[in-house]
């Protein structure tokens, strides 16, 4: 398996080899391979860091915030645990996952948090800057709650009985034609839903700032990319990565700090990149960080 990266590497947060090329600090544009190991999985992206599991340990590269020192000094990765950008964080356990705890920050963590309670169990929370988005175990539905003054990242509306910081349902991807949700990601002030009919969908944005695609708002609008299914996708701070079923790669939105894999600052619609892969590899999946993206590359057995 490998791993391409591109982008903001202020801290060396891509920098995942020990070959002394210098990359220490440089922003990285196009996409590089910068790491080849059986087993390569993501755990974490912030600002300055990147934790990562590879075949034999969990190593971070760059400079680790609270919240990876924090996985790092507890030797626990916390998988349920995500922190939004206004330093609120939620969680929930395996034992427990229809039970979300609430917590004002990392110094409230473990033990001075709130609990909410919601119908169904849980998969998965992800966060962006002001806002949890969740996905149920069954079904594939989806809720959000978070800071009311940002009602587009919500994706629903705000109202008496779904207020903005209690966890409702996303009403307009509720009975899909392409099925459930089956994959969340968020980032900045966006967050896109991938359902098991591979159909993309993305909402948000935030008032008085352009938005990463014509149309977002507040209610989660389709993507079509040349009519193709869509296999994953990642959302970074003011960019977004999806890959297709036969494993193309699309960028959009800001890449000033080489997050596209492009020379362009920024995109207002989708570009296709390709990464020189040799035959018989193929992408298996995208995240993005902060200003960053990471593609893993897996040969085809």
């Amino acid at each position: 398996m490998e791993l391409w990266v591109s982008g903001f590497n202020a801290w060396g947060q891509l920098n995942f080899s020990d070959d002394g090329d210098g990359l220490e600090s440089r922003d990285l544009k196009p996409f590089k391979c910068v790491l080849q190991d059986e087993k390569i999985e993501l755990l974490r992206t912030s600002l300055s860091a990147t934790l990562r599991l590879s075949s034999h340990n969990q190593i971070t590269t760059g400079s680790p915030d609270g919240l990876i020192s924090y996985c790092l000094a507890q030797q626990d990765n916390f998988t349920n645990l995500v922190q939004a950008g206004n330093d609120r964080l939620v969680n929930f356990s395996e034992i427990q996952p229809s039970i979300i705890e609430n917590f004002l920050s990392l110094e409230a963590f473990p033990d001075n948090g709130t609990i909410i309670k919601i119908p169904e169990e849980l998969q998965r929370i992800v966060a962006n800057q002001t806002t949890f988005t969740a996905l149920s175990k069954e079904g594939g539905r989806v809720y959000t709650w978070g800071d009311g003054r940002y009602p587009n990242c919500l994706g629903r509306l705000i109202s008496e009985e779904c207020p903005a910081d209690i966890p409702s349902i996303v009403e307009d991807l509720a009975d899909l034609p392409g099925g459930g949700v089956r994959k969340i990601s968020s980032g900045g002030y966006v967050t896109a839903a991938l359902t098991d009919g591979n159909d993309l969908y993305v909402w948000g944005g935030r008032a008085g700032q352009k938005t990463i695609l014509e149309g977002l708002g507040g209610s989660p609008i389709p993507i079509d990319l040349n009519g193709e299914d869509l296999w994953d996708v990642a959302v970074g701070l003011n960019h977004i990565l999806a890959v297709t079923t036969s494993r193309k790669l699309f960028v959009v939105g800001d890449g000033g700090n080489g997050q596209l894999g492009l020379d362009d600052q920024e995109l207002e619609d989708w570009v296709e990149v390709r990464l020189p892969l040799e035959e018989g590899q193929t992408i298996m999946s995208v995240h993005a960080g902060y200003k960053n993206s990471f593609v893993l590359v897996a040969n085809e057995s």
